[in-house]
């Protein structure tokens, strides 16, 4: 007879309201994640831009995720996840005007 088991989960939400700078969050878990970050960012861009996820302090890339022009609604998976502290990064590219929100779910 096998044990079952569930991973526990914690979100995070963050606001990008000037989308023409660098932005930089961190996000944390009070637990030992078992599995990944799931990252959903919606909201808008007049140009491209890019979200990096990444271990706090440590590095190893997590994940790279490309937010297009126009309406934004993108869902990312990054596995592999064994940090209890991740890095989010943006990067506005030629983006001057808009608004993000990213939520993720460490479990």
């Amino acid at each position: 007879m096998g044990i079952a088991t569930a991973c526990s989960f914690e979100k995070g939400e963050f606001q990008i309201t000037d989308v023409s700078k660098k932005h930089f969050f961190t996000d944390s878990a009070s637990f030992h994640p078992c599995c990944c970050v799931a990252t959903t960012v919606t909201g808008t861009l007049d140009a491209p831009g890019l979200i990096v996820i990444h271990g706090y302090l440590i590095g190893g890339l997590i994940d790279s995720i490309y937010l297009p022009k126009g309406n934004v609604n993108v869902k990312s998976h990054g596995d592999l996840y064994v940090y209890r502290k991740i890095a989010i990064e943006y990067f506005p590219g030629k983006a001057k005007k808009g608004n993000l929100k990213i939520k993720t779910s460490i479990y």
